[in-house]
């Protein structure tokens, strides 16, 4: 038990230490009770049981670049079901404010191998300018832009603002998540 403490703390404070923006992607497996356990992740990225076995949270230990930067990490469920996938950004309340610093953060190319995922290089867009399969505010698609890492659409979210779907997971079937990120300032005004 103190030892996951300890690591909790851990990605808790590399989460708090950020000055300009970082990854936060959060699985849930709890209304199916799919117990989510840590696999191997990318050099500079956490990856916990922060509120219970059910949930995992991914984190960066350093500040994204402004430019792409590839991650993976891999986590295995315990058996079948639901697992939601939350892609946000982390906050920060600094001592004495009442409100959180936003952090915007950049998501594209994701590859999920282990289940089928849908539309992960966000290039079909859908009712509401949403990007099929994908669930979220539609401010936070950017489309038809030259920078993005593959294609000319992805995503820009806020830790209050991510963007989801969900995954059918098969007992004991490691699940890799390959994704580009990088900093952002928020959704893109054209």
């Amino acid at each position: 038990m103190l030892k996951r403490a300890l690591i909790i703390s851990a990605a808790v404070a590399a989460a708090g230490c950020f000055a300009a923006s970082g990854i936060k992607i959060e699985l849930n497996g709890t209304d199916d009770k799919i117990e989510l356990k840590p696999g191997k992740a990318d050099q500079g990225l956490t990856v916990v049981n922060a509120d219970s076995k059910y949930c995992l949270t991914v984190a960066s230990a350093l500040n994204l670049p402004d430019k792409w930067q590839k991650y993976s990490f891999s986590f295995t469920p315990n058996k079948e079901g639901i697992v939601s996938i939350h892609f946000c950004a982390p906050s920060s309340k600094p001592q004495g404010d009442k409100t959180d610093i936003t952090f915007w953060t950049a998501y594209d190319n994701i590859t999920i191998t282990g289940t089928e995922a849908k539309n992960c290089d966000f290039e079909f867009v859908g009712q509401n300018n949403l990007f099929d399969g994908w669930s979220g505010n539609p401010a936070n698609m950017v489309t038809g832009m030259e920078d993005a890492q593959s294609g000319k659409n992805y995503i820009v979210v806020w830790h209050n603002n991510p963007v989801y779907q969900t995954l059918k997971v098969k007992p004991g079937q490691p699940v890799t998540v390959t994704f580009y990120a990088k900093t952002s300032s928020g959704p893109v005004k054209k």
